[in-house]
């Protein structure tokens, strides 16, 4: 799988997490405020490591 296929399943997790009806399942008033901030995280972490997967010269 290249790199440009993992960016492009990273940037449509991110779009189900943020943009769908999950939403309303880590907004619920009884979620831990930093829920959102782990999520993000989770995803900038990821986009890291598929960073790191890539070699230092492919474009």
């Amino acid at each position: 799988m290249s790199a440009l296929d993992k960016t492009l399943i990273l940037f449509l997790l991110g779009v189900l997490l943020f943009a769908s009806p999950l939403v309303d399942w880590w907004s619920r008033p009884g979620m831990p405020w930093y829920l959102p901030y782990l999520l993000w995280g989770g995803l900038i972490g990821l986009g890291i490591l598929i960073q790191l997967g890539r070699g230092r010269h492919d474009l």
